[in-house]
C-alpha cells in the first residue's frame, strides 16, 4: 500500500501550515545523506512496515544540550512521530527528576522527589562519579526516599503508562526499590535496571526507595523510561544543559544504557555549546565526534544517525558566531564518512545573523543563542517536514519501480495465447 495518500492528510493537518516567515529558507529544508543512504533506507523501510502493518517498535534517541532539555523541540518532534499515521504512540521514553539538579525539567512531565540526594551532570568538570546515557545522575544514601512521576495534562497526547524502567547503580545492594503493589503485574531486576509491569496505565506513579538498615552505600540513579505499547515509535529526548561533545564522553555507561534503548536512530544536535568561543576548532570538534559516534555504532551498530547543525547564534550577546559555519561543514564531512545524515538547521533558518530576526519575530530569546517555545515549535516542525517529505518521496519511488517491474508481466498476460491463433 502506497502511504502517500496518510501522508498527504498529515500534510494538510500541519506540514504547510508553517508560518511564511520571510527570513526562513524553505527551499533549503530537506534532509542530506552524503555518504548515501543504505542507513536512511533500512530506516524507512522498517518504519514502512510499521505505518502498513501497526506492528513493530521504532526508537529514537535525540541527544543534545540545553535545546533538548527544555524539551519543546524534542517533544514537538516526539508528537509528530507518534502522530505519524494514527496512533504510533509507544511511550514517552527516557525522564529524569532534574529538580534534584537545581535545573529545568522539560515540558510535558514533572518528578517531585524527597530525601537527600545530590546530583552530578556531565558538565560538572570539579565533580566526579558514574554517568550513564542521560548525562546526569542523582545519588542517596537516605534511609527512605521517593520519586513520583507526575504527567502534565498539556502534552498532546495520552502519554499514560502500564512500563517503567529504571536505570541505577546499587554496588552495594542495600537499598529496595517498590511501587504502589497493587498496581504490579511483573518486577525484573538487573543489575543495570529494575522493569515494572503494571496491571493498569497510570499517569502518576511513586517510586519508593528503602534502605537495608544493615548495611551502608548508596543508591544512584541514571534516569527511566516509561512505554504504554509494544508497537509504534518511542522517542527518547536526552539533553544537558551546557552539554558539548566531550561531555557525553564523560559517561561511562553511555554505551551500555544506549544499546538497552535499541535506538533505530539517533539524532545528534550537540555542538553549539562546543562552538561557543573564539579558539573552536574543526579537528578537535570532529575527533571528539567520532569517540562519540564509536560509542554509538558499538550500541547499535545499523541505527542511522542524524545531525543537526547548530542554529545561527551570538557570542557574549554581542558578536555574530561563526563558528555555526564550521560545525555545518564539520557535520557533512562526518555524515559523509559514517554514512548518516545532516538536517541543516544553520541554513534552513536563513543562515549567518539570521537569529537577529528570529529574535525580532519572538522567535528567539535576548541572549541570541536559544529559542522561544513557539521558536522550538517551529524548528522541530521543519525539521519534521524535511524527514517527511523524504520518506515520501522515496516510498513513490519505490512503487513506481515495483509497478514498472510488473508492467512487462501484465502486458504478457494482455497478449493472445498460441491456442487462440487458429491454427
Amino acid at each position: 500500500m502506497l502511504l502517500s495518500g496518510a501522508i498527504s492528510a498529515q500534510e494538510e493537518a500541519y506540514l504547510y501550515h508553517i508560518n511564511p516567515y520571510n527570513f526562513i529558507r524553505y527551499d533549503l529544508n530537506q534532509m542530506h545523506y552524503p555518504g548515501g543512504r543504505e542507513n536512511i533506507d533500512r530506516f524507512q523501510n522498517k518504519l514502512e512496515k510499521l505505518m502498513t502493518t501497526g506492528e513493530g517498535r521504532m526508537n529514537i534517541v535525540h541527544i543534545g544540550g540545553s535545546h533538548i532539555q527544555a524539551g519543546s523541540f524534542s517533544g514537538q518532534m516526539r508528537t509528530r512521530f507518534q502522530q505519524m499515521n494514527g496512533d504510533m504512540n509507544a511511550g514517552w521514553g527516557f525522564m529524569f527528576p532534574y529538580r534534584i539538579s537545581r535545573t529545568n525539567s522539560p515540558f510535558g512531565y514533572y518528578i517531585r522527589y524527597n530525601g537527600s540526594w545530590r546530583s552530578f551532570r556531565n558538565v560538572e568538570s570539579k565533580k566526579s562519579g558514574t554517568l550513564g546515557v542521560g548525562g546526569i545522575s542523582a545519588t542517596t544514601a537516605s534511609p527512605k526516599a521517593e520519586l513520583t512521576i507526575l504527567l502534565e495534562k498539556e502534552n498532546v497526547l495520552d502519554y499514560s503508562f502500564n512500563q517503567l524502567r529504571i536505570y541505577y547503580q546499587n554496588k552495594a545492594d542495600n537499598y529496595s526499590v517498590s511501587v504502589d503493589s497493587a498496581l504490579i503485574s511483573k518486577t525484573t531486576k538487573t543489575d543495570d535496571y529494575i522493569d515494572f509491569t503494571l496491571n493498569e496505565f497510570v499517569d502518576s506513579l511513586k517510586i519508593t526507595l528503602t534502605k537495608d538498615p544493615g548495611k551502608a552505600g548508596e543508591f544512584t540513579l541514571f534516569g527511566m523510561t516509561t512505554e504504554k505499547a509494544p508497537n509504534g515509535i518511542m522517542y527518547h529526548s536526552i539533553g544537558v544543559n551546557g552539554a558539548h561533545v566531550p561531555a557525553y564522553l564523560r559517561c561511562q555507561l553511555f554505551s551500555e544504557q544506549l544499546a538497552e534503548m535499541q535506538p533505530d536512530m539517533v539524532i545528534l544536535g550537540i555542538g553549539i555549546n562546543d562552538a561557543y568561543g573564539r579558539r573552536f576548532s574543526e579537528s578537535r570538534f570532529e575527533s571528539n565526534y567520532a569517540q562519540l559516534i564509536d560509542e554509538i555504532k558499538q550500541a547499535a551498530p545499523e541505527a542511522l544517525i542524524v545531525f543537526t547543525s547548530n542554529n545561527d547564534s551570538y557570542l557574549y550577546r554581542r558578536y555574530v558566531n561563526k563558528n555555526g559555519e564550521k560545525v555545518r561543514e564539520s557535520m557533512f564531512r562526518m555524515a559523509e564518512q559514517y554514512k548518516a545524515g545532516v538536517w541543516d538547521m544553520f541554513e534552513v533558518m536563513g543562515g549567518l545573523n539570521s537569529i537577529v530576526l528570529w529574535q525580532k519575530n519572538q522567535l528567539a530569546q535576548s541572549d541570541k543563542i536559544h529559542f522561544t517555545r513557539e521558536g522550538y515549535l517551529l524548528i522541530a516542525d521543519l525539521f519534521f517536514t524535511a524527514f517527511l517529505q523524504d520518506f515520501e518521496k522515496q516510498l513513490q519511488t519505490k512503487h513506481k519501480l515495483a509497478e514498472d517491474a510488473a508492467q512487462p508481466e501484465r502486458n504478457d498476460l494482455s497478449k493472445p495465447s498460441d491456442s487462440n491463433n487458429g491454427e
